[in-house]
Order: C-alpha cells, then structure tokens, then sequence
C-alpha cells in the first residue's frame, strides 16, 4: 500500500506557516451492479447489487505537521431482488505528517472490520490501482485489516532520497475460516533514490516482510532490486528495474495441498514500465504499459509463487466534464522453482466514463470482465463481469485562523 495515499483528498495548500487549517470533505456515492453470479448468490446467469460508500474526511494542519481522519463504511445490499442479503465493512484511516527542512515523517493506520466481498471483480484492500485482479473467488467473507505504517523520508541534498518504511500488517477471516486465513506479520522497505541529471534517476530497493498464517503456514519475501527512471522525452518516462528474492515457506499438511516442510528459493526479479502523454486532436491521453516478474505472496493458500503480469491503461479528460478509461491486463503463475499453483491465471478488460455534472455531483458508469483459470483445481475456466452505475455527492471546504 501507498500510505500517501490513505491522507485526505483534499488539499492544504500555499498556506501561511503560522496559520492553523481545518478542512472537512463528505461525499457519498450509490452504485447499482448488474453481474455475474458470485459464490452464495441465489439468481442464475445475472444478478444485481446495491453499494453505498459514504465518506466523513477531516484534517488539521498546524505549522509543519499535518493530521488526517477518514471513515469510509461500505455497504453492499447483495441481490435486494431476490434475497437481500447485507454486508457492512467499516473503515477508518488516520495519519500524522510532519515536515523537517529536509526530511518528512508519516505514521499511519489504516483498518477495517465486517464483511467483504472478496474476488476477481474487486482489488484488494491496500492494493495498487495498476495491480492486476487475484484469481480466486470467495464472495461475502468476514474480515479483518489492520495496516500500521510509519514513513519516513530523507532529503539530505538536491541529489538524494532516501525512503524507510516499516509496518505491521494483518488481515483475513477473523473467525477462523480457511478460505481467507488471517494472516499477520512485519513489512518493511528501504529505498534510495540517486539524480544523476534532471532526465535520469537511479533507485535501490531493498524490501522484505513475514506472515504467519493461522493455518500454521508461514512466508517470508526478501527483495533486492537495481533500476532506473528515465525521461526520454518532456511526456514520456522510462522505469526499468531488476534483481532478485529470496524466499521462505513453512508449509503445513493440507487436504489436496502440496507435501509439508520448510523449503527456500531464490527467484528473479523484474520490471518495465512506459508512461507518456499523446494529444489526439487536441485532447490529452495518458498511457501507461507496464510488466512484472517476481514473486507473489497467495494470501489464500499461503504459498509464494513467482508470477508475469502485464497491464497497459489509458485515460483522457474528453472535456470539461467527461473523463474517459480503459485498461487490461493479465497475471499469470509461470512454472519456475516450486510452483504450486503454476498456470494460474487473471485476465481482465474494464473501462469506465465519468462526467462531473456540477462540483458537487457526479455519474460514473463502468464496465468490467475478468477471466480466470485454475487448472490445478481440475475445473473449467471461469467469466465475471459487472456493469455499475453510479452516483456521487460531495462537499469540501478549508478554513484557517
């Protein structure tokens, strides 16, 4: 998770130093799905969802610290045609921010509990934008997510940065339920970023985390990657990056789960990625195609397996008040080391149209597929799609003294 991004949306800017700002946004958004079927739905072929996702977001930034509050409950009435049937998930998110003439720091909490709707249609929780959707598809499933981190960032001249994040991280079914075992565990980052020119930055990552699952399961990722970001010209940008990692398991006897033990692998690390602007007949369009290799941590089984994703987007702001996106992309388990869930797939297409109607209203229409395949589970390959409409509200404001 990007811990930036868990502050409040609205911003606090060119701000007298010695004044103190309160801000507050609300917002609430009501969505209708038309979509396949899901695991413990009654209708057949397609069914239909209500989400509703309101937000209470406020921040108070005082001199050089900045502290953030966000509740953001969703609630999902799951086919209200048929047998409604409810399912609340609360989430609160709160960060402190301070700025030091060359340094910031950021702690942060980010948790929830009720109920989720956990598969291929939805990322999950703390996932990137640009992730690629998981495999398998559980439907309505108790849960719990607690995401502690702390970040701290240090600039001590015009040439470097240096990041270190450590966090404590847990989730799944807190019941007990092996579908989504609840896993916990320490995660922590360091990254180094060094300017050679105004065009070319060189980065060093060095990461690695530890679950225990309450299957008995256990999984430790370390990753050392070497890469480069390169403006190749003013709209578009190069990253490269390699390396490798190092993994650990302690795997348990299962029902239909591979043999148990300890086992460590060393497996390759790599990625690429293009970002550019094209104008179309005056219209703007950002691309971004991008491709991965490297391990990935199965919060379902518990396994590591090393995983190729592939992604390209595009998005567009059509006009003042239409803004336009498409994506794809594809993960899928290759046979490389132990490998226990190789041939794995997710593959998807979505795309979506937003027409900001007022500054407080907004429509939003998007459309998803997603294709799975588990060839280790002995079944067919499997199409989710989703249609949703839907509906936002919003108020923001800022004030000082």
């Amino acid at each position: 998770m990007n811990v930036r991004a868990a502050t409040v949306g609205f911003a606090l800017l060119a701000l007298d130093a010695a004044a103190a700002v309160v801000g507050y946004e609300v917002s609430a958004t009501a969505t209708v799905a038309t979509r396949a079927p899901l695991p413990g739905d009654v209708a057949i072929g397609a069914t239909t969802d209500l989400q509703l996702d309101p937000v209470a977001a406020g921040a108070i930034q005082w001199t050089r610290t900045l502290l953030t509050l966000r509740y953001a409950p969703q609630l999902i009435i799951r086919e209200p045609q048929v047998a409604a049937r409810v399912l609340p998930l609360h989430n609160a998110i709160v960060t402190l921010q301070h700025r030091f003439t060359r340094a910031s720091l950021l702690l942060s909490e980010d948790a929830s509990y009720g109920v989720a709707d956990i598969g291929s249609l939805r990322l999950p929780a703390g996932a990137m934008p640009t992730g690629v959707f998981e495999v398998q598809t559980l439907g309505a499933v108790p849960y719990v997510r607690s995401a502690s981190y702390a970040v701290l960032d240090v600039r001590p001249n015009d040439r470097v940065t240096a990041t270190l994040s450590a966090a404590w991280l847990l989730s799944g079914d807190p019941t007990g339920g092996r579908a989504l075992p609840l896993q916990s565990g320490p995660a922590g980052t360091a990254t180094l970023n060094l300017t050679v020119d105004r065009r070319l930055h060189l980065i060093t990552t060095v990461q690695a985390s530890h679950a225990v699952f309450n299957t008995g399961g256990e999984q430790s990722i370390g990753f050392f990657t070497e890469g480069l970001q390169w403006a190749l010209a003013r709209p578009t940008t190069l990253t490269l990056s390699a390396g490798v990692a190092l993994t650990r398991e302690r795997v348990v006897q299962l029902e239909g789960g591979p043999p148990p033990g300890l086992f460590f692998e060393a497996l390759p690390v790599a990625q690429a990625g293009l970002a550019s602007t094209l104008d179309l007949k005056g219209i703007p369009v950002q691309l971004q195609l991008g491709v991965q290799l490297s391990p990935f941590a199965d919060r379902f089984t518990g396994f590591v397996y090393e995983r190729l994703e592939g992604r390209a987007s595009a998005n567009s702001r059509l006009t003042r008040e239409l803004t336009a996106g498409a994506s794809l992309g594809t993960g899928y388990a290759i046979d490389l080391g132990r490998a226990p869930q190789a041939g794995d797939s997710a593959t998807f297409a979505e795309a979506s149209l937003r027409w900001d109607r007022t500054n407080w209203f907004a429509l939003v229409g998007t459309g998803r597929a997603v294709w799975t395949e588990q060839p280790r589970t002995m079944s067919p390959g499997q199409m989710l799609w989703a249609f949703t409409l839907a509906a936002v509200v919003r108020d923001r404001d800022t004030t000082s003294w």
